[in-house]
Parts: structure tokens; C-alpha cells; sequence
């Protein structure tokens, strides 16, 4: 049997797309039918065990409290205290799903890691100095240190083996996808008004789900195209714009509150992981006009639930959106507003990019993601 630890620091406690990514393997690790091959054990504080482990009934856990107080603390606790436990606890293997933010250069059995971006090494000003530091120095020593590496699309592979000096075929790339139990089409009534009830918005609207995060997620341009749009054409339609705040989110909220149509831009906060596929199925549109994303799983989510989608043309979201979906550069304002304006005026273009999408999403699966993740654990083991 292979015995594999698990650290959850750097995974946000499920609310973000790293935390995703952690609980839908989580969920999947748990099947009865993997018991004979393999042993998982959650190393981490107890408010990761509820967030992670509340329905698993094979997933272990080993609790480790106070360790993640800082970033800083973290990294030398990975140094120095995680190899320990890696001992103690007789792990084969050391899985890493955050291993573009928590790794240790010191495991004493083999260790594979997500590298899910580097996109501090991309976005100007996206750290304070010392993440900086880190991220351009020590991350890719780092990463040189593990077995093996997983990353979630091309683009990131050709970034880690372009940053770190790694060997291609140490790198495996497993895309993600959108939940199929989940992220469906709407098969009944229109959620967005009780929606726009709950978070005080008024449909219809535009969405964009991520955390508010000033450049790199690019808020503030599409704020703009929307103030223009909504200047050109005198449509009534809101900007809902979910998630946490983040690095310097303070600028993101100034635009808004500039913008002539201010009462019409929402921003909800963190929403209830339940409410999420609906605030998908009741949009008319999503937009994700990133500046950088390793993947961009909310462009399949969208896509899932049948809602048309802009992307931009940066990093891997032209990989992920696929050749149908319209793609606009981050910083063309007017273009990304026409392209708002085209599709909300067009019932039809509409459609054809809903069904488009809906037919796109297939070629992606969380089954097969689980298969090919436990294929690089089986090889590292090996070796």
C-alpha cells in the first residue's frame, strides 16, 4: 500500500481555485475502491479538516496547528518540521497540491507537487517584496526538488520548464474540469432573480467569480468596457463581481465607485459554495479578462452551465476557453465592450456560444483528472 501525506497549507481553505482543486481530489481519494492501493492522510489544522474531510470516511488526518501563521513561518516549517513528520508518520509520498505557494526541499521520500502558475514571475507587482523574492528565487530551486510535477495546462509546463530549468517529461500536464454533478445547465425556473434577492443585485447581469485582485484579475479594465457599455447602449444590466478581497482590491472598489453606473456594480463577497452554479446559470454573460491564469476553471464552469463566455488571450485561457469562445486582449476596453454589447444583443450569437461551450466542457473530466494524478503517484513510488 502506498502511504501518502498530504499538506493543506496554501490551499485557502477551500476558497480559491487551489482549494477547488484540493477538495475535488479530496472527494475522489475517498473511494472505497482505491483502499487496497493507497492510504491518504490530511496533514493540516482542524479548520481544514472540516473544510476538506467533513464527508470523506477514508482520509486520514494528522493535525498540525499554528504552522501557517505567515508565509514566512510556513516555508521554514516545511523546511525543518514537515521532513520530520514525513518520518513519523511513514509516508511513501509527499503530495504537495499547492506547490506554486508551500514546498520542501528536504522530503525524505519521493515528493510530487502541483505547480499550478507562476504567475508572480508574469504579473508586475502582484507581491509585496519578499513574496517577490521567493517567488524568483527560491520557488524554482524549489520545484527542482521534487520527483515529479504536475501542472494544470501547457502554458504552465512550458513555464516551469522554462523558469526552472526542469526536464520535460518530469512535468505532466492534467487539466482540470467543472464538477458534472454540479455545474449543469438550468433545468427549471431562471435563478437569478432569487439570487439577486439574497446578495441585493438586480438582474439581469454579467458575472465575473474571482477573488479581487488588482492587476492581475483585471477588474478594473472590465469595469470600464462595462461603464462604456453601459454609456453606449443604455442597457439595464448589472456587473456582479463575487469573491474575497485581495491584493490591492482598495483599487478595484475606487473604480467602481467612479463608474457613473456604481449602484449597478456588486460585489458580494466570498458567496455560499452552493449558490455558486447558480450565479453561472442566471448570467447572460461571464467574462474573465485575467491577465494571467495557470487554468481558469470558472471559464469550464460557466461553459458547463450553459452560459456564454469572454476570455482573454493571455496565458492559458486561450488553451482552456477553446477556439469558439471570443477572446479579447486585457487591455482593450472598447473591444472587450463590444464584444459585451454583441453578445447581449444577439440571442442567437448567444446561443450558438452556450452550445458551443456545453459541447467543449466534454473533453474535460475530474475521472480523468483523478486517473492520470494517481498514475504520476504510481510512477514516483516506483522509481
Amino acid at each position: 500500500m502506498i502511504r501518502i501525506g498530504i499538506p493543506s497549507f496554501g490551499t485557502d481553505r477551500g476558497r480559491s481555485g487551489i482549494g477547488s482543486y484540493m477538495q475535488e481530489l479530496i472527494d475522489r481519494f475517498d473511494r472505497d475502491e482505491l483502499k487496497g492501493e493507497f492510504s491518504f492522510e490530511l496533514i493540516g489544522p482542524q479548520e481544514d479538516k472540516e473544510q476538506y474531510l467533513g464527508k470523506t470516511q477514508n482520509i486520514g488526518w494528522y493535525q498540525v496547528e499554528g504552522a501557517d501563521s505567515s508565509p514566512i513561518h510556513n516555508f521554514f516549517w516545511n523546511q525543518f518540521r514537515l521532513p520530520g513528520i514525513c518520518r513519523k508518520r511513514g509516508y511513501d509520498l509527499l503530495f504537495l497540491p499547492a506547490a506554486n505557494r508551500r514546498l520542501t526541499g528536504r522530503a525524505p521520500c519521493p515528493s510530487v507537487g502541483t505547480v499550478h502558475d507562476l504567475a508572480p514571475l508574469h504579473v508586475k507587482d502582484k507581491y509585496d517584496f519578499i513574496h517577490t523574492v521567493f517567488n524568483r528565487n527560491l520557488l524554482p530551486r524549489l520545484i527542482r526538488g521534487l520527483d515529479e510535477i504536475i501542472t494544470v495546462s501547457q502554458f504552465s509546463k512550458d513555464d516551469i520548464v522554462r523558469f526552472s530549468g526542469v526536464e520535460e517529461e518530469r512535468v505532466h500536464v492534467i487539466h482540470l474540469a467543472a464538477d458534472d454533478a454540479r455545474y449543469l445547465p438550468a433545468s427549471g425556473e431562471d435563478p437569478a432573480a432569487a439570487l439577486g434577492e439574497k446578495y441585493h443585485f438586480a438582474a439581469p447581469y454579467i458575472l465575473y467569480i474571482s477573488r479581487i485582485e488588482h492587476p492581475g484579475k483585471n477588474h478594473v479594465q472590465l469595469i470600464r468596457a462595462y461603464s462604456e457599455f453601459r454609456s453606449r447602449t443604455g442597457m439595464q444590466v448589472s456587473l456582479v463581481l463575487p469573491g474575497p478581497d485581495k491584493e490591492r482590491a482598495e483599487e478595484v472598489h475606487l473604480e467602481a465607485e467612479q463608474s457613473p453606473f456604481a449602484g449597478d456594480i456588486i460585489f458580494p463577497g466570498f458567496i455560499d459554495a452552493a449558490d455558486v452554479p447558480d450565479f453561472y446559470r442566471g448570467a447572460k454573460l461571464f467574462v474573465m479578462p485575467s491577465r494571467f491564469e495557470g487554468f481558469g476553471l470558472p471559464v469550464l464552469e460557466a461553459m458547463a452551465c450553459g452560459t456564454p463566455v469572454i476570455t482573454s488571450t493571455e496565458a492559458s485561457l486561450p488553451e482552456v476557453s477553446g477556439p469558439h469562445a471570443p477572446k479579447v486582449d486585457p487591455d482593450d476596453v472598447g473591444e472587450l465592450s463590444r464584444m459585451m454589447e454583441g453578445i447581449l444583443t444577439d440571442g442567437k450569437r448567444a446561443q450558438e456560444l452556450a452550445d458551443a461551450g456545453l459541447a467543449w466542457v466534454k473533453g474535460f473530466s475530474w475521472e480523468k483528472t483523478l486517473e492520470e494524478t494517481l498514475e504520476v503517484f504510481r510512477k514516483s513510488v516506483g522509481q
